[in-house]
């Protein structure tokens, strides 16, 4: 069976956890975008990890964990996620770089602040936006170019020729040496050498073999290049149409698609927000929901649940189940809201504006749904939910169409509600 974990918001909806829970049975783990601009915190065994790049996967023996050709991967931060990863589990785990995928170089950081990028649209200072440019116009350096020392020398010094004559009075960038840059990425790599190779064939020969395959997405739907809320949007394709080209296996046949959702909304950086609240419920939610980035540790902008939004995200991934997390979180609210409308410009409207300028003009519609009180972190079967949780659950499926096959109550991986992924 082919799985798809997809963020159905702006990022940070606990993905890490939901494909760490699924990974167990996989064969393989391929995180298919993004870089290490992602960051998801998985609990294994009682310690708490924040991944950038590996697969949630990488915590079980035998799980192949592929980094496919739609990321851009930094070898510094690899190279010390792997060495924490493998000390707490006694052993180096499988790993596969598609020699496909780019490399993120010091001079895109660099390009970030020369550019005035630093701050804007969310970024996260990780040299993300320029690496995607990079790719896109060709003048990138590939993880396979690594295998051939002489021509990754070439293709840095030309990347530095166009560098130096953009910035001219750059004396960083002037500084830049094609020898020392393409030393210093030989020197990160060699760990990794051998585990470079067609990690598109490599997938598409575990298909075929009916293999468990695990596709593990970065960021969330409401932040794709193309279908987010542009110009406050990631750089990669972080819906479900940007798998196939992200791992180079066309019409992939995914049985199992889990749009993964947190009971609130949370935006990191600037962007539109219509739910997003203020003072103290906001820092309610932030301070016992732990919403500061597991990449940048800044805080996140806290709000109700916005179902005009998680139904744009269903039309785009489509997804068989949902994943519903920190609902613990919502105990002991008095009552809690969800926006199920929007007004904008003195009509009230159930579609989600495809442009953030409209976006940024709603305000939501809410309907006002009771609290509860009890705990839920022992909370395991979902007939042992308070009633008002259990209609707060049933009111997203009616508004979205989707069922809930996973509730989480909790950060560990045994406070979870399983109501089952088998059938729609």
């Amino acid at each position: 069976m082919a799985t798809a974990i997809l963020g159905m918001q702006w990022g940070d909806e606990g993905k890490g956890k939901v494909t760490h829970l699924l990974a167990k049975g996989a064969d393989l783990v391929v995180r298919f975008n993004g870089g290490p601009n992602a960051g998801h915190t998985v609990i294994d065994r009682g310690v708490r990890f924040g991944t950038h790049l590996v697969p949630a996967g990488v915590f079980y023996p035998g799980v192949l964990s592929v980094l496919a050709n739609g990321m851009v991967i930094d070898l510094e931060v690899l190279g010390q996620e792997m060495a924490e990863i493998s000390l707490h589990l006694g052993g180096r785990p499988k790993l596969l770089l598609s020699e496909t995928a780019h490399l993120i170089l010091p001079y895109h950081r660099m390009v970030e602040d020369l550019e005035g990028m630093t701050g804007k649209f969310g970024t996260t200072r990780r040299g993300i936006a320029p690496a995607y440019r990079d790719r896109a116009a060709k003048a990138g350096v590939r993880v396979g170019d690594l295998l051939a020392p002489s021509r990754l020398r070439e293709r840095i010094a030309e990347r530095l020729d166009a560098l130096a004559r953009a910035w001219p009075g750059s004396q960083e960038v002037q500084g830049l040496s094609a020898q020392k840059l393409a030393a210093d990425l030989l020197s990160q790599a060699g760990p990794f050498l051998e585990d470079i190779g067609d990690a598109s064939g490599t997938i598409r020969r575990a298909l075929d073999a009916g293999q468990n395959v695990l596709f593990e997405g970065a960021q969330g739907a409401l932040l794709d290049l193309d279908f987010g809320t542009y110009p406050y949007v990631t750089s990669s394709s972080t819906t479900l149409a940007g798998l196939p080209n992200g791992i180079g296996v066309p019409l992939v046949d995914v049985e199992r698609r889990i749009g993964v959702a947190k009971a609130y909304l949370t935006r990191v950086g600037d962007g539109p927000f219509p739910t997003e609240l203020s003072e103290d419920v906001a820092d309610y939610l932030r301070g016992k929901g732990g919403e500061f980035g597991t990449t940048t540790g800044r805080p996140r902008r806290c709000g109700w649940l916005d179902l005009v939004a998680l139904r744009h995200a269903v039309t785009l991934n489509a997804p068989t189940h949902l994943a519903i997390t920190k609902l613990d979180i919502l105990s002991g609210m008095d009552e809690i809201k969800v926006c199920v409308a929007y007004r904008l410009r003195g009509s009230q409207i159930s579609r989600f504006p495809l442009a953030a300028e409209d976006l940024a003009q709603c305000t939501p519609v809410y309907e006002t749904l009771p609290g509860w009180s009890e705990n839920l972190r022992g909370v395991r079967e979902y007939d042992a939910l308070p009633k008002e949780a259990r209609s707060y659950l049933a009111t997203i499926v009616e508004n979205v169409g989707v069922p809930v096959g996973l509730v989480s109550v909790g950060a560990a991986p045994e406070e979870t509600v399983e109501t089952g992924f088998d059938s729609p």
